[in-house]
């Protein structure tokens, strides 16, 4: 009987640890971190949608992607101004 309390026990443990492993893995993304993310999945997705071929289709994901960036960083530069 009492076997069974410490396999319970590790069992729970384990349960713990995956559950805090789960949050750690979810917390929110900074700005920079989310806008590098966007605009990843939207240049892959664009390059993916689009009428080119092969290595054409890899350079338009670069060129969105750093669009995207270029884009963002330039909003954000014209943004901070504002909020102080």
């Amino acid at each position: 009987m009492l076997a069974c309390f410490g396999m319970a026990e590790k069992v729970n443990n384990s349960v713990v640890a995956q559950a805090a492993a789960f949050e750690n893995a979810l917390k929110p993304l900074n700005h920079f971190a989310a806008m590098l993310l966007f605009a990843l999945l939207i240049s892959v997705a664009f390059a993916a949608l689009g009428q080119r071929r092969g290595l054409e289709r890899f350079r338009y994901a670069v060129w969105c992607f750093a669009l995207f960036m270029l884009v963002g960083v330039g909003i954000a530069w014209l943004m901070y101004p504002f909020s102080r």
